[in-house]
């Protein structure tokens, strides 16, 4: 069941994060920057899709759609900004972002769906899927189409410490990425993961089923052998109070636990 984490104050939310040190940041309308709701600056544009986390002392902001086009230059969507929000660097960070997760370490890493093309070297390159970032805005590592692990789209994205878990469509593994590239690939039966809590063996995923009255959520207990994901039954997902928790807003998966809003209100899953 869904822990209260904390709940950010009214206003126009345009992005919104649990940062890898627990603390709620959140972006608004009008540039005002929060951190478990206390001011700490503004931005001046938040742009027309934001996603923001902490990146250092300050942040990294993105603006998950931009256009990319051969022969042209690479707009600049990405944002390092400093504590008070004011930009520090800006960098191409592609078109078709999913998410947007830094880890302890600074590193930032940005998936992307299936519609997503980036400009490497002036060429457009379609379907990214996977990119580790450090933190001044630059490439260290990129996923790489392999014969039986493609990476058209990048369902689920979990940033620990010293690893990364990710489910690229169209095999949906899950894959555990170091920072010296991928460490292992397992199979898995789940069609549908959105995100994933992993601890030693064991893991929760965030997953959607289809009913003949649409979509719903809930989560899907798994063990992890050497080169699979074994699932359990699957667990209703409900809020503190046990009632059913509709479409999250946003959520944020690390390490073992992972955050969902539902309206201004986080909750935290803890594996």
């Amino acid at each position: 069941m869904l822990e209260l984490w904390g709940t950010l104050p009214d206003g126009d939310v345009v992005a919104s994060t649990v940062d890898a040190s627990g603390r709620m940041i959140a972006l608004y309308a009008d540039g005002t920057l929060l951190v478990d709701g206390t001011p700490s600056g503004r931005v001046t544009d938040p742009g027309q899709y934001p996603m923001i986390d902490a990146a250092g002392e300050g942040f990294v902001l993105v603006d998950r759609r931009c256009q990319v086009r051969r022969g042209h230059e690479a707009p600049r969507n990405g944002r390092i900004l400093d504590a008070a929000g004011r930009t520090v660097t800006e960098f191409h960070a592609g078109d078709g972002i999913e998410a947007v997760v830094t880890g302890p370490g600074g590193d930032i890493w940005i998936s992307y769906f299936d519609q997503a093309s980036i400009l490497d070297g002036g060429e457009r390159r379609s379907n990214p899927g996977l990119i580790r970032w450090t933190s001044a805005g630059e490439p260290a590592w990129r996923a790489e189409h392999e014969p039986g692990l493609y990476w058209m789209d990048c369902y689920v994205l979990n940033v620990a410490e010293r690893r990364t878990w990710a489910v690229p469509y169209t095999a949906l593994p899950l894959v555990e990425v170091g920072l010296d590239g991928i460490r292992s690939v397992r199979k898995s039966p789940l069609r549908r993961p959105r995100g994933v809590a992993v601890s030693g063996a064991e893991a929760v995923f965030l997953s959607i089923a289809g009913e003949p009255d649409g979509f719903y959520w809930h989560l899907e207990p798994a063990r992890l052998t050497e080169d699979e994901v074994v699932p359990g039954d699957p667990v209703p997902l409900a809020l503190p109070d046990g009632t059913g928790l509709r479409k999250p807003l946003r959520w944020v998966c690390r390490s073992d636990r992972i955050w969902l809003l539902q309206g201004h209100t986080w909750y935290v899953l803890r594996l």
